[in-house]
């Protein structure tokens, strides 16, 4: 098959040789890549071509196929490949014994029934789709050719991909679980929220940074609170031995959903996020800002008879009828989330912040919400577990095969398969000579002293 690609070289010898004189003509060697891109890719095509067909041909001739299997047709198939599309014949058999029909070439060379996408290209797509639109990953994927949108949309909310965990049981003291969402447009003025968790051993400083320590993420849309924390039990449960560790954690803006965790992980305490603390306190006193000091100095040391007197200070202060409400709801959220600012004044040394939506913002924001776009629930849950599945570390490329179930009756196959590649490729081609006659070397020492001296 390598004969294909010097052959299809050697037919566009002219081709890239007219394109190397132009590229050097306007000193931008850029215009003759494309142009070589463009031969690589028709050389692709046709060997990807040839060696699908010289499976079929191979598993056609067999006699052990013969035997078990009996030809019913032959048809054509068109496969989107990193090199553009491509068109194909192979045979068409029915098991003599089971009736199965099956096409042998295709199920030999990991081609998977009603597959229209080779699974590089499908990988490319979801890599793509990561960080770009439907639109913009289609046009980037296939060489010159182009994918729809829809194409695109299909192929990322059909592949459901997760990070499987390693039973290492590590033994720690102290783990960290902090929890947010995300806000992302949706049809008809909806709000979709995804929600995001994520575990960790705490962090540790690089130059001006917080490193969080082996961190894993765990999020989507379409689960259930009871669900996700579930999930997360079972992370905690695989990976480390739960016997060693004396405290969990959970750090938030204090939802009842985050809280929920509660529940489900043993060992816990909630610990509320100080941003969203800040955001409250700052709520309550923008009329009054000289309460401000206050509510941080009782806060800081923990007197939450002081901080209720302050509250109702301001409210009675407040006039107006719609301020004195957002005053009164930052004060019960104060209150409500009690424990988790108390929990700092035992375990503070132990508590560096949340970095919950910086995380929120780099794992979900950056693709859903940071660009008005408009999604819907099924997009939004699928794009999540996209992203927690590249952040997690995840390689979509190899889950992809991974997933892929092998026919192992064709195992059989293989090494008449194998000794024909090597014997093809170890036979002497003309091409080779062809090479040596064009005079590729001397063609282009040509097209230089052409332009140099006229």
């Amino acid at each position: 098959m390598i004969n294909s690609i010097i052959q299809t070289i050697i037919e566009n010898k002219e081709f890239l040789e007219k394109s190397l004189e132009k590229s050097i003509k306007a000193s931008e060697i850029s215009m003759f890549s494309r142009d070589l891109r463009k031969v690589f890719d028709e050389a692709g095509r046709k060997t990807l071509v040839g060696i699908l067909e010289m499976v079929d041909t191979l598993l056609f001739e067999d006699s052990r196929r013969k035997i078990e299997y009996e030809t019913k047709d032959l048809r054509k198939r068109t496969l989107v490949t990193e090199y553009g599309n491509i068109e194909y014949m192979r045979r068409y058999y029915r098991n003599r014994q089971t009736k199965e029909y099956i096409y042998l070439a295709d199920e030999k060379m990991g081609i998977e029934k009603n597959e229209r996408i080779s699974k590089d290209v499908q990988s490319k797509i979801l890599e793509f789709a990561h960080d770009l639109s439907y639109k913009k990953t289609g046009k980037r994927v296939v060489g010159n050719d182009t994918l729809s949108p829809t194409t695109v949309m299909h192929k990322v909310r059909q592949e459901e991909m997760k990070i499987e965990t390693l039973d290492e049981k590590k033994n720690i003291k102290r783990l960290y679980i902090e929890a947010d969402e995300d806000h992302v447009s949706e049809r008809g003025n909806k709000i979709g929220m995804p929600k995001l968790i994520y575990v960790h051993e705490g962090n540790y400083t690089k130059g001006k940074r917080n490193i969080l320590k082996n961190v894993h993420y765990i999020g989507c849309l379409g689960k259930s609170s009871e669900d996700l924390w579930l999930e997360v039990a079972e992370y905690i449960d695989k990976k480390y031995d739960v016997k060693s560790i004396e405290r969990v954690y959970i750090c938030g803006d204090g939802a009842a959903w985050i809280k929920e965790g509660l529940n489900w992980i043993e060992k816990s305490k909630f610990v509320l996020d100080r941003f969203h603390l800040l955001k409250y306190i700052n709520q309550a006193t923008v009329e009054f800002p000289q309460y401000r000091n206050k509510l941080w100095y009782n806060i800081n040391i923990y007197d939450p008879v002081s901080v209720k007197n302050i509250f109702k200070e301001i409210i009675d202060k407040t006039k107006d009828g719609n301020r004195k409400e957002k005053v009164i709801y930052s004060y019960r959220y104060v209150m409500n989330q009690w424990k988790g600012i108390e929990i700092y004044e035992t375990d503070g040394e132990y508590l560096k912040g949340c970095s919950a939506e910086g995380h929120i913002s780099h794992v979900y924001a950056d693709r859903m919400s940071s660009r008005p776009r408009t999604w819907c629930d099924d997009g939004i849950d699928k794009m999540s577990r996209l992203r927690v599945f590249v952040s997690n570390g995840g390689k979509i490329y190899e889950e992809l095969i991974k997933k892929k179930k092998i026919n192992t009756k064709l195992k059989k196959y293989d090494k008449i398969i194998q000794r024909h590649v090597k014997k093809e490729a170890e036979e002497p081609s003309h091409y080779a000579f062809s090479v040596v006659n064009t005079g590729m070397h001397s063609n282009i020492s040509k097209i230089f002293k052409k332009i140099m001296y006229g």
